[in-house]
């Protein structure tokens, strides 16, 4: 028993020290010094705190740059294009921009020379007109369907058309014929310059059976391949030093053998003929290949097999 009153008179000694000290420990923070709170003047606190921020603001907020941009889904709305609608075909992975444009100005050169006087017009210079606005007409209407930005785009429809109608004109070389190509050369060299025409496309969308016969683009073809390709590729010499023709030649031979293939070409629905066609494509993309790749050998082997694609083609039409 006595045990148990020592315990409890230690418990309570305990509790009153404990009790002790949380007054001391109060009196002491009410003792301590604390900064006194601000107050402020109502009407100049009106002056540099709005209540309603907000209110004040004009104009449209500025974007966050820290915030999230919400992407479009796939297969949303297109982005618009200034090209006509249906108006596009991978002609970018067949002829370049820079191709193109260096043809049109070759052409312009050559009309100067083929258009002079009605005499010399009337004796040669309708036949190499007739080629060479077959061959614009065609550019054009590549120009026309082009998956990407390349020049002549704006007019593009209207110079597929004038070309088309005076290449078709051009099997004879009188008077009319001989006034109608100069003023086509006079609108050449305004494309060029980079004024627009005046004339309207009958239609935006092309219509190949009324753009180029197969004759003229093929004697393009004929002379891209002997006269430019096989004399370039024929020695490591020669395909340096004129690389970059080259590359031309080789683009505007895959350009005319896709496009002898498209709907309402003369041909287009034969299969022999198509695949001779395509296979001359191909090969004329195989020197692209080896041109930009600086390769002479294998731009020599590719040209010898558009070469081979021409021969079996005439063989097997004969």
């Amino acid at each position: 028993m006595r045990n148990v009153r020592s315990i409890s008179r230690f418990l309570a000694a305990i509790l009153i020290v404990g009790v002790v000290a949380l007054i001391a420990n109060g009196q002491g923070r009410k003792s301590a010094n604390r900064a006194k709170l601000p107050t402020f003047d109502a009407a100049k606190a009106e002056r540099v705190f709005f209540p309603d921020v907000f209110a004040r603001l004009e104009g449209e907020r500025p974007a966050n740059p820290n915030a999230s941009v919400a992407q479009a889904p796939t297969g949303g709305t297109p982005a618009v294009s200034d090209a006509p609608a249906g108006q596009s075909f991978a002609w970018s992975k067949i002829i370049s921009g820079a191709s193109i444009e260096d043809e049109v100005k070759a052409i312009k050169v050559a009309t100067d020379k083929n258009i002079t006087t009605p005499q010399d017009f009337a004796g040669r210079g309708y036949k190499e007109v007739r080629r060479d606005f077959s061959v614009l007409a065609m550019l054009f209407a590549i120009v026309n369907e082009y998956d990407a930005d390349v020049r002549f785009k704006r007019d593009a429809a209207a110079a597929r058309d004038i070309f088309a109608r005076t290449a078709s004109n051009a099997k004879a070389g009188n008077n009319n014929v001989y006034n109608e190509a100069k003023k086509r050369k006079d609108e050449l060299q305004d494309l060029i310059n980079g004024a627009a025409l005046t004339e309207k496309p009958e239609a935006q969308e092309n219509d190949w059976t009324k753009i180029a016969d197969r004759s003229p683009l093929m004697q393009r073809l004929e002379a891209a391949q002997e006269k430019k390709l096989a004399k370039i590729t024929s020695n490591a010499e020669a395909f340096s030093e004129d690389i970059e023709t080259a590359l031309r030649e080789a683009e505007i031979i895959a350009a005319i053998a896709s496009t002898l293939t498209r709907e309402g070409m003369e041909g287009a629905d034969d299969e022999a003929y198509v695949g001779f066609a395509n296979l001359m494509k191909r090969n004329a993309l195989d020197v692209v290949a080896a041109v930009k790749s600086n390769n002479a050998e294998q731009a020599r082997k590719a040209t010898g097999e558009i070469a081979k694609a021409c021969s079996d083609c005439h063989d097997n039409y004969r």
